[in-house]
């Protein structure tokens, strides 16, 4: 018999102005997944992530998440604005007991030494130290937008065989 889902959404709506933007989405995510999602722009991709990481609210959803387990999501756009430093960046998105030398490797790992200003970074810089703040408490779950699809050697730094999802316009990037 198969373990149960890492995480279920159940009967999910979104709506802006009135408008749906999807209805009745399902999904359920389990351990070691590698899911892509291939859809148009606009079409709620990145939204439905939001949704499954527990980031945005909608009009009606039934969301499980096996306790216990933890869920990331890596911003198309990261925000480091009030951090000093990347590596106060990535050490922010720790929880108690998570191994802080992971976020000076992670960081090392992505060509970035933990020291750089957050105001001087380029967008790929910036967009390696948010993939730094997700993979660093070894998430059970990734959730990645396409504007920021993770390479495949990103990807393959999640320990444990991590479960990952991400939004594409098409699956050519995706392996």
């Amino acid at each position: 018999m198969a373990p149960p889902p890492l995480l279920t959404l159940q009967s999910t709506r979104l709506t802006f102005g009135g408008t749906a933007l999807f209805e009745d989405v399902e999904m359920s995510v389990s351990t070691g997944d590698r899911l892509c999602l291939v859809e148009r722009n606009g079409s709620g991709k990145s939204n439905l992530l939001k949704i499954a990481a527990g980031l945005v609210e909608t009009d009606s959803r039934r969301r499980f998440v096996q306790p216990g387990a933890t869920v990331r999501y890596l911003p198309q756009e990261p925000d480091l604005s009030g951090f000093s430093t990347t590596l106060t960046y990535v050490e922010a998105g720790l929880a108690p007991g998570d191994d802080h030398y992971r976020a000076q490797y992670l960081l090392n790992e992505l060509g970035l030494s933990g020291e750089e200003k957050p105001d001087t970074l380029s967008g790929g810089e910036a967009r390696r130290a948010a993939l730094a703040r997700v993979l660093a408490p070894v998430p059970d779950i990734l959730f990645a937008g396409q504007a920021d699809q993770p390479s495949r050697s990103a990807r393959d730094r999640m320990a444990g065989g991590g479960t990952s999802l991400h939004a594409l316009r098409d699956g050519s990037d995706f392996a």
